[in-house]
């Protein structure tokens, strides 16, 4: 089982994160983030609103995703990270907005669409792990949450360097599709993802 290779974790604030850091959902999250700004920044004035809606959304991701783990219960958890998807959902339909009006094409359109992809996945795989936590019933400790080891196998992304702040995303080669997870392999340790 390999780790999600998140790109910001070279920052001062990376460090001083809660645990929501460590989470998948929220590294891919953030990482779309940093793409989509990095891919705005570019387009000019007639295509300003269409940008800060991008960026807005992608933001929205891996900003309800901590909101939600940082609120103390469960079901606000997951109600927050039903707020993710949504503005996942709503970047989705923006990106098919730039490919029809071709302002994202190729390499670069792949490249976004995968990180799309990835920050669906994990997503999707969270609310799933919290529904059954919350299905499961209470736990002895109301106003925590504590995730689980995450089974991904992202051998898949390649081996890029997030420690390098030279790098930029688009230098990164496109690994293609992920595939979908398998039954874990090893216990629980704090080097492996969590939910």
């Amino acid at each position: 089982m390999t780790t999600y290779q998140y790109r910001g974790r070279a920052t001062k604030t990376f460090q001083k994160l809660p645990g929501y850091r460590n989470l998948a959902a929220w590294q891919a999250a953030s990482d779309l983030s940093a793409l989509v700004t990095q891919f705005t920044a570019r387009l000019g004035p007639p295509h300003w609103r269409l940008s800060n809606q991008m960026r807005g959304a992608t933001i929205s991701v891996s900003g309800n995703i901590a909101e939600g783990y940082c609120s103390g219960t469960l079901p606000n958890y997951i109600r927050y990270c039903n707020h993710a998807r949504g503005s996942l959902g709503e970047f989705g339909s923006y990106l098919q907005d730039c490919e029809r009006e071709a302002l994202l094409t190729g390499p670069e359109l792949e490249r976004m669409l995968k990180h799309y992809g990835d920050a669906t996945y994990f997503l999707d795989r969270l609310v799933q792990a919290l529904v059954a936590k919350a299905q499961a019933g209470p736990t002895d400790q109301p106003y925590s949450v504590k995730e689980t080891a995450a089974d991904y196998d992202l051998t898949l992304l390649g081996d890029f360097t997030a420690d390098d702040p030279t790098v930029q995303l688009s230098d990164l080669p496109d690994p293609g599709p992920l595939a979908a997870p398998e039954s874990p392999e090893s216990p629980e340790s704090p080097e492996s993802p969590v939910y």
